[in-house]
């Protein structure tokens, strides 16, 4: 048996569920290229992901005196999500939000994203926030709480969806918020 097969055969169900989920969240971003204006830079976050799932699930996990650390991200599995981080902050016309990357180590160190409320001073846009911040909040309960790979997928695809809305939203108010009438 060599290196990589025995990194598999231990590797926690944490860390191959978050393999699982970096896989998924590949796929769903190459699924996008076709027509995107910014191919490459999701192609790049899609070669990252699929670094970070093989780092995931071929990485043997930490062992401290003799006892299996569950909830550490292995360095070579974090690199590349920070690399995807840094990639999609610095491309936001990619349209996905730094926040999703958050999804795929979500099951080891049980962290999701956080949004505050945007601080629309229009009523209408405040209600809008206030349901996408609650539609992302049931869409990642559901994530962390079903197991079926199928639905995982969807859940994904639909948190990256929820995000470039909850990004584009936050542009909105600030340009309302900047109006003479709200100031």
């Amino acid at each position: 048996m060599n290196a990589t097969a025995a990194a598999q055969r231990t590797a926690t169900r944490r860390h191959r569920e978050a393999a699982a989920r970096a896989r998924d969240l590949a796929e769903i971003l190459r699924t996008r290229t076709y027509g995107h204006p910014h191919r490459d830079v999701l192609l790049i976050l899609v070669g990252h992901l699929h670094t970070a799932a093989e780092a995931f699930e071929n990485t043997a996990p930490l062992v401290m005196g003799g006892v299996t650390v569950t909830n550490v991200i292995p360095s070579e599995a974090g690199m590349p999500l920070l690399e995807c981080q840094m990639v999609a902050g610095d491309h936001p016309q990619a349209g996905i939000a730094e926040a999703v990357f958050a999804y795929v180590t979500a099951p080891i160190g049980r962290r999701t994203t956080s949004l505050e409320p945007l601080g629309a001073k229009s009523p209408h846009l405040a209600r809008q926030d206030a349901e996408l911040r609650t539609r992302i909040a049931l869409a990642e309960h559901r994530l962390a709480t079903e197991g079926d790979p199928t639905t995982r997928y969807a859940l994904l695809a639909t948190l990256v969806d929820l995000h470039r809305k909850f990004i584009r939203l936050g542009a909105v108010v600030a340009t309302d918020n900047a109006r003479p009438c709200n100031r």
